[in-house]
């Protein structure tokens, strides 16, 4: 009896240890969750004077999203970037705990497009959540950081879905851009998605993973539709999950990197426990709602001139937008200029992959134009 009231009493001193561990670790995020943007700093601690480190909510075309802004000179160039998904936007500390960070380059404004985001409310109707809403957004967008930064053109870089989101701005209103930069080039996804589906069925077969080769039998070939046991979401998740396991994405996600972006300031208690802990996929509405727009993206058909230039960033290994697709749009792609750069074992990642390699393209190639 004496030795379970120990372990009873070693267990409740365990129990209250790691409760109050919790609790500290929640009061440090706390502490340093304000919601400003982090600002850049001299060497004596005083912010840049020319710099720029801000985020709101703005309202485009009636609908509330989130736009963050960050730069070390506003006299820099602008960027604005086009996320992917759809419905899964980035956080801007992603990019500068991987070493993308192009703010010393750039006035670099991360948008959060309509349906997804921080901005993101239910008074949002799901029927304005459309692919010509999203781009007449991004032009809107485009000529406020024009104006605000008395620009002439901006510069514009697609992810994923974002190339396509991009290439259809860029279509439409190339008055406002120096260049067009694309990774992870979403080019014709129908296509895209069958080989997608044949590499995976092909590794699974080859490593004997008889539970992916089932779960690729059970959803079926692309175009998926709704069986018994699956809807097409579910089917579409089932199939990249299997293509993550053969060809993920080289991401080091250790514990400096976790407490790094718990403990930047640039968002609230709050925001963090939505943005950080909740897949954009489940929290984010875009991201279902434009799945059968997404899969219908087809830039072979739909564009097939952009009158800037033109750079492409892909992964050599990219399965999510296959690699020889993409290829094949850019070699048919009518442009002043254009220049194709592949990632030696790449994914659909590139730019955390491969960051040195990424801003060097930045920095000799797109910049010096």
């Amino acid at each position: 009896m004496k030795i379970l009231k120990k372990i009873g009493k070693w267990f409740l001193i365990l129990i209250g240890a790691f409760v109050a561990f919790i609790l500290v670790v929640l009061l440090a995020i706390r502490i340093n969750s304000s919601g400003d943007e982090e600002p850049f700093l001299d060497e004596k601690g005083n912010v840049l004077p020319n710099s720029i480190a801000m985020h709101e909510d703005m309202t485009i075309n009636g609908v509330p999203q989130r736009i963050t802004i960050r730069g070390k000179d506003k006299n820099n160039p602008v960027l604005l970037i086009v996320h992917g998904g759809p419905g899964a936007p980035i956080l801007p500390v992603i990019y500068k705990l991987t070493g993308v960070n192009l703010e010393d380059l750039f006035t670099v404004c991360y948008w959060e497009q309509r349906g997804s985001g921080l901005a993101y409310n239910d008074s949002i109707p799901d029927s304005s959540i459309t692919l010509s809403h999203i781009v007449n957004d991004g032009l809107e967008l485009s000529n406020h950081l024009r104006k605000t930064f008395k620009k002439d053109k901006i510069y514009i870089e697609g992810l994923s879905w974002g190339t396509a989101v991009a290439a259809y701005m860029v279509q439409k209103k190339p008055e406002l851009y120096h260049a067009y930069i694309g990774s992870g080039l979403m080019a014709n996804q129908s296509l895209s998605e069958e080989l997608s589906y044949e590499f995976a069925m092909s590794e699974s077969q080859k490593h004997n993973d008889t539970i992916s080769i089932n779960q690729l039998k059970q959803i079926g070939r692309p175009p998926y539709v709704k069986n018994s046991k699956n809807s097409v979401t579910e089917a579409f998740e089932i199939e990249r999950q299997i293509v993550m396991k053969y060809a993920p994405i080289k991401l080091d996600t250790d514990f400096n990197f976790i407490k790094s972006m718990f403990l930047d300031n640039g968002l609230t208690f709050k925001e963090k426990f939505t943005d950080m802990i909740n897949s954009p996929e489940s929290y984010y509405p875009a991201s279902k709602i434009l799945e059968s727009t997404a899969i219908d993206m087809n830039l072979m058909r739909d564009v097939p001139e952009l009158k800037v230039p033109v750079y492409i960033l892909q992964g050599d290994n990219d399965h999510f937008t296959e690699t020889s697709v993409a290829k094949a749009y850019f070699d048919t792609l009518i442009a002043p200029s254009k220049k194709w750069f592949l990632f030696e074992n790449g994914t659909h990642g590139v730019q955390v992959e491969y960051p040195e390699k990424y801003r060097s393209i930045y920095i000799n190639e797109i910049l010096v134009k």
